[in-house]
C-alpha cells in the first residue's frame, strides 16, 4: 500500500461518524472554496469532513474560510466549521456540522425548468438589448464579444457565459446562500481554468427567492461571498446586480462588487459641469436613483 493510500485510509477512519470527502487533487485556494460550497449545496446539513492533503495552506486560507463560514452560520442553516492541520490531524481538514436541530433559514427551492429557460433568455436579451445595445458597458458588444479593449491589462476578448443556480447539483436540505456561493465559485473556477476565447465573463443567476429580498441578497454577497474572495486574490472581478438595488440600504463603505459611493459620482459630475457649464446639476435624490438603476 502506497503512502497516499495509507493517508487516505487514516483520514477515512477519522471520518467514520460523518461523510468522508477526499480532495487529493485540490492545490489552489479557489478549488478549496468551490469544493466546500459544492459539498454544502449537494449534501445539505449532512455532517462532513473534507480532506485537502495536497493543499499547502501557506496563507492560512482554510482557517480564514472556516472563520467566514462560522460568521455566516445563520445563512448556512446553523453550520459550524472546525479546521485542523497536521499534526493535530493526518492532513488539513474542514469539519462541517450542524449541532442545532432547528434552523431559521429556509431551504432552497429549485426553480422549474421553464422558469430557468425564461430567466436565461431574459438575461441574454438584457445583454444584447441594454448592456451592448444601449452602450451601457464599453467592454461588451454582445453575448459573443465581451472584455473588449482590456488586452493592456492582460484580459482577452471572449464570449459571455450564463449560469443559473437551479442547474447546480443541490439537495432539498441546503440553503439559498450555499447554492449562491457554490455558483459563484464554480464560475470563478471556470474563468481561471478555461481559456478566455471560450468564456471571458459569467452572468450568474441567483436563486429567485432573492428577487424580492435585496437585504438577504446583499448579505449573502457582501458578507459570505466577499469574505471568501481572498481564496482567489486578484483573479476575478465581480459586480452585483439586483432588481431592487439600493446603495443606501447597503450602508457603510460598500466595496467588492457594489456600486461606488454616491460621493464619487458627485465628484465626476463636478468635473463634467466644469466643462459643460450650461448643464443643470440634478438633485441628489435623482442622482442616487439613477446610480442605483445602473445595477437593476
Amino acid at each position: 500500500m502506497g503512502m497516499t493510500s495509507m493517508l487516505m485510509e487514516e483520514c477515512e477512519d477519522e471520518s467514520d461518524d460523518c461523510k468522508f470527502v477526499w480532495e487529493l487533487d485540490v492545490t489552489h485556494g479557489y478549488q478549496v472554496a468551490r469544493r466546500v460550497f459544492e459539498t454544502l449545496a449537494e449534501s445539505g446539513r449532512e455532517d462532513s469532513k473534507i480532506w485537502f492533503p495536497s493543499f499547502k495552506n501557506h496563507q492560512g486560507e482554510t482557517d480564514r474560510l472556516a472563520k467566514a463560514l462560522n460568521e455566516n452560520s445563520a445563512l448556512l442553516g446553523g453550520l459550524e466549521v472546525n479546521c485542523e492541520h497536521w499534526p493535530e490531524a493526518p492532513a488539513t481538514v474542514l469539519e462541517l456540522s450542524w449541532p442545532e436541530e432547528q434552523f431559521s433559514e429556509k431551504n432552497y427551492e429549485k426553480e422549474s425548468e421553464s422558469a430557468v429557460v425564461a430567466a436565461i433568455k431574459s438575461t441574454e436579451d438584457y445583454v444584447n438589448d441594454y448592456i451592448s445595445g444601449l452602450g451601457l458597458c464599453p467592454f461588451t458588444q454582445s453575448m459573443e464579444r465581451s472584455a473588449i479593449g482590456l488586452e493592456n491589462v492582460g484580459v482577452h476578448e471572449g464570449p459571455v457565459g450564463i449560469k443559473h443556480a437551479a442547474n447546480l447539483p443541490s439537495c432539498p436540505e441546503t440553503t439559498p446562500a450555499a447554492v449562491m456561493a457554490a455558483l459563484y465559485w464554480q464560475g470563478v473556477t471556470e474563468i481561471i481554468e478555461r481559456p478566455e476565447t471560450e468564456v471571458s465573463t459569467f452572468l450568474l443567476i441567483a436563486p429567485s427567492c432573492y428577487d424580492d429580498d435585496f437585504e438577504k441578497f446583499y448579505t449573502t454577497c457582501g458578507s459570505l461571498i466577499e469574505q471568501t474572495t481572498m481564496l482567489a486574490p486578484g483573479s476575478v472581478g465581480r459586480v452585483w446586480f439586483h432588481p431592487k438595488y439600493c446603495l443606501k440600504q447597503v450602508g457603510g463603505e460598500p466595496k467588492g462588487g457594489h456600486a461606488p459611493p454616491i460621493s464619487e459620482v458627485e465628484d465626476l459630475f463636478d468635473l463634467y459641469l466644469a466643462e459643460n457649464i450650461s448643464t443643470v446639476r440634478p438633485e441628489r435624490e435623482d442622482m442616487e436613483f439613477a446610480h442605483d438603476k445602473t445595477r437593476w
